[in-house]
């Protein structure tokens, strides 16, 4: 029998995690001791949740296309009238073929959200920090990821929300010369819009498009669906 690999288990754990952070409620007491059920609005900051999407990306280097899946599981840890605390969980999973090698890259993080209850929207900042592991042409290497993401979400409609961000991503450690062909960018700012639709109190679906400055041709488009707890 095979031994399970650090990747193996470290991806294990992280998922695990993933898992744990969507447990909280979505409820409150209200003045008679029963649970009030919160309406989460059509947008996703602040609420409990978990999306699954999947994103196309077009970049000029090799390999020119790039597929993505992605989950991520939210959970609220604060919430007033003011401002708001979100712990967040992401699983990534990213790859393409060029040169005839298959190239891969799982992610995974944990970060925090901060934000602002304003009339107008929500202002917001996401740190997040994890690993990221990489293969291609049956060579491998792992390094450290870290991602810092700023944005509004602003409620348009009853079930429409918009949320312009800027997104920083960094892989100082995963070199990809060592690599047979792997043209992923260690150091990358995206410039992005997701719309977020309301289709039930359970279940949004969204839609983003972004540009990112790995090269002038980069352009990237997501679909996902979320569910609330």
């Amino acid at each position: 029998m095979n031994k399970p690999t650090y990747r193996q288990n470290s991806l294990l754990a992280a998922l695990t995690l993933g898992v744990a952070l969507s447990a909280p409620a979505q409820t409150a007491p209200n003045a008679a001791g029963t649970p009030a059920a919160a309406d989460p609005g059509p947008g996703l900051v602040g609420t409990n949740y978990s999306e699954f999407s999947f994103g196309y990306q077009r970049q000029g280097g090799e390999p020119k296309d790039l597929r993505d899946f992605e989950l991520i599981s939210n959970g609220s840890v604060f919430k007033n009238d003011a401002i708001g605390i979100d712990a967040d969980f992401v699983y990534d999973y990213l790859y393409g073929y060029g040169q005839g090698y298959n190239d891969h890259r799982n992610l995974a993080q944990v970060g925090l959200t901060g934000f602002l209850m304003e009339t107008w929207g929500k202002p917001f900042v996401t740190a997040d920090a994890g690993m990221a592991w990489q293969d291609a042409g049956g060579a491998s290497q792992r390094g450290f990821e870290y991602t810092a993401t700023g944005g509004v979400e602003f409620q348009v409609l009853k079930n429409l929300a918009l949320t312009p961000y800027v997104e920083y991503q960094a892989e100082p450690r995963l070199r990809n010369g060592a690599l047979p062909v792997a043209d992923f960018p260690n150091h990358t700012t995206f410039f992005g819009v997701k719309a977020t639709y309301r289709i039930n109190r359970e279940w949004n679906a969204s839609l983003g498009a972004d540009l990112d400055d790995h090269s002038v041709r980069d352009w990237g488009l997501r679909a996902g669906v979320s569910y609330h707890f």
